[in-house]
C-alpha cells in the first residue's frame, strides 16, 4: 500500500513539473494568441483567426523545449520571414500565396530554444497572417528584454537593398533584410526588443509622411489603429530627411515645425524616452547640387533640437550617422549595405550606452 501511493505521488509531481511555467507537453495546435507566443513590433488583432503584421522586423518569438516547430501564415506570397534560432539565423523563409503551413525548425537537438521569425520585407509587399503553431516539446515562457528600442524611419531603416550587391542593382524583396538594419542590429546588441516603424519613400514632412501613417498597426489602413500604450520604447531614433532634402531643400520653418510637433506625439507616449534626430548616411552636401543637404539639415536638427531643450527637454539629442563609404560597399540603388548598417548600429549602441546606462 505505502508503494503504490509513493509511485502515485512520483506521477503527480511529474504531472506538475509539466505544467507549471507551460501550456502544453508535446504540444500541437498551439493557437497563435497563447500567452506563450510572444509578438515584438505592431501586430494587428482584431481577426480572430490571427494575428497581422506589415512593418518591417514584426517579430514571432516562440520558446520552447523540444526539436520541431511548425507555423501556419497566410500572406500574399511576397514577403520573407528571417528564421533565427538559438540567436543564429537559420534560412530565409519565402512565404507562399494562401494559407501554408512551414517547418521553421526541425529535428533540434533536444533542450531548450529559442525560435524567432523576423520580417525582412517592409509594408507594401504585403500582411502576413499567424494562423497557429505545432511544436514537439513543451512551450516555455519566453523572457522580455528590459529595455525597447524605436526606430522611425524611410528606406534606409528599412534595410532596402542592404543585401544588394551593387548601386546599380534596383530594388528585390529578396535584397531586403531589416533583419540586418541598423536598429535591429543594436537592439540586439544592447539586448532590447526591436520596433521598426519604417517605409521607403516616406517623408517627415508635408506628403506621404511617416507622421500620417505612424498610429496605425496596419499602414495605411485606418481601420487598424495601434494601441500607443504598448510596447511603450525607452528609445527612439528619428531618421527622416533623406526623402524631404533629396530635391531640395524643405521650407525650414514648416519642416522644423512638422518635426517638433511629431516629437510631442512621441513625448505623449513614451515621456522618459530618449529621441534621437539622426543625420542619415545617404546625404551628403554634393547632392543635391549646390545646396548642401547635409549641412542645412545638420543646422535644422540643431534648431530643433535647442528649442526642444529650451522648453524643458532635455532627452532629445542628435545623432549623426557617417555618410557611407564606397569601400564599404553600396546596397541597391546607393543604398547603404550591411557592413554600413553594423557601423551605424555600432554608434547608436555607443549613443545609447552612454546616454541611458544599457
Amino acid at each position: 500500500m505505502a508503494k503504490c501511493e509513493a509511485m502515485n505521488r512520483v506521477s503527480l509531481l511529474l504531472v506538475l513539473n509539466i505544467a507549471v511555467g507551460t501550456t502544453l507537453a508535446f504540444a500541437t495546435d498551439v493557437k497563435p494568441i497563447d500567452p506563450h507566443v510572444r509578438y515584438v513590433g505592431r501586430f494587428d488583432f482584431q481577426d480572430p483567426a490571427g494575428p497581422r503584421c506589415a512593418w518591417p522586423a514584426s517579430t514571432v518569438e516562440i520558446d520552447f523545449q523540444g526539436t520541431d516547430l511548425k507555423a501556419t501564415i497566410r500572406d500574399g506570397g511576397s514577403d520573407r520571414f528571417e528564421i533565427v534560432i538559438d540567436k543564429t539565423t537559420f534560412q530565409v523563409l519565402k512565404l507562399q500565396k494562401g494559407d501554408v503551413t512551414y517547418d521553421i525548425a526541425k529535428g533540434l537537438p533536444e533542450g531548450n530554444h529559442v525560435v524567432q521569425l523576423v520580417k525582412r520585407t517592409e509594408t507594401f509587399p504585403g500582411t502576413s497572417q499567424f494562423l497557429g503553431f505545432d511544436v514537439t516539446g513543451v512551450l516555455l515562457t519566453p523572457k522580455k528584454p528590459k529595455h525597447t528600442l524605436e526606430v522611425i524611419g524611410d528606406s534606409i531603416s528599412c534595410g532596402y537593398g542592404n543585401e544588394g550587391k551593387t548601386k546599380e542593382e534596383h530594388f528585390s524583396i529578396e535584397t531586403e533584410n531589416a533583419y540586418l538594419t541598423y536598429g535591429a542590429m543594436a537592439a540586439r546588441d544592447l539586448d532590447a526588443d526591436f520596433i521598426d516603424i519604417a517605409w521607403s519613400g516616406r517623408k517627415m514632412w508635408p506628403d506621404f509622411s511617416i507622421p500620417d501613417v505612424y498610429d496605425y498597426a496596419l499602414p495605411p489602413d485606418k481601420n487598424t489603429p495601434w494601441d500607443l500604450k504598448q510596447q511603450v520604447p525607452d528609445a527612439i531614433v528619428i531618421n527622416l530627411a533623406t526623402n524631404d532634402f533629396g530635391k531640395g531643400i524643405p521650407d525650414e520653418k514648416g519642416w522644423t515645425k512638422a518635426y517638433c510637433d511629431f516629437i510631442d506625439r512621441l513625448r505623449q507616449r513614451a515621456p522618459s524616452a530618449t529621441i534621437y534626430c539622426a543625420m542619415g548616411p545617404m546625404m551628403n552636401d554634393g547632392w543635391p547640387p549646390k545646396v548642401k543637404a547635409l549641412s542645412t539639415l545638420r543646422t535644422f536638427l540643431h534648431e530643433i533640437v535647442d528649442m526642444r531643450t529650451a522648453a524643458g527637454d532635455k532627452n532629445v539629442k542628435m545623432i549623426e550617422f557617417d555618410v557611407q563609404k564606397e569601400e564599404d560597399g553600396i546596397g541597391s540603388d546607393w543604398h547603404p549595405s550591411v557592413t554600413t548598417h553594423q557601423k551605424m548600429a555600432n554608434r547608436l549602441s555607443q549613443a545609447i550606452r552612454a546616454d541611458l546606462g544599457w
